[in-house]
């Protein structure tokens, strides 16, 4: 999910808490935002690139 859904749902909407809980500043909070991470199971990731679309009718 996008960072800011996880943020909305277990931090009441609070980036500052979530950043407090994480041991970052709010600013950082607010880079991971504007660069598009997400959480996948607990793990905040980051984008490294945008993959080729994949033709599913020719595998």
């Amino acid at each position: 999910m996008k960072l800011t859904e996880y943020i909305e749902k277990y931090y009441g909407g609070n980036k500052s808490a979530f950043a407090r809980a994480n041991g970052v500043l709010p600013q950082q909070v607010n880079n991971w935002i504007n660069g598009n991470y997400v959480v996948v199971n607990n793990i905040l990731c980051s984008p490294r690139r945008d993959l080729a679309p994949v033709d599913l009718k020719t595998k």
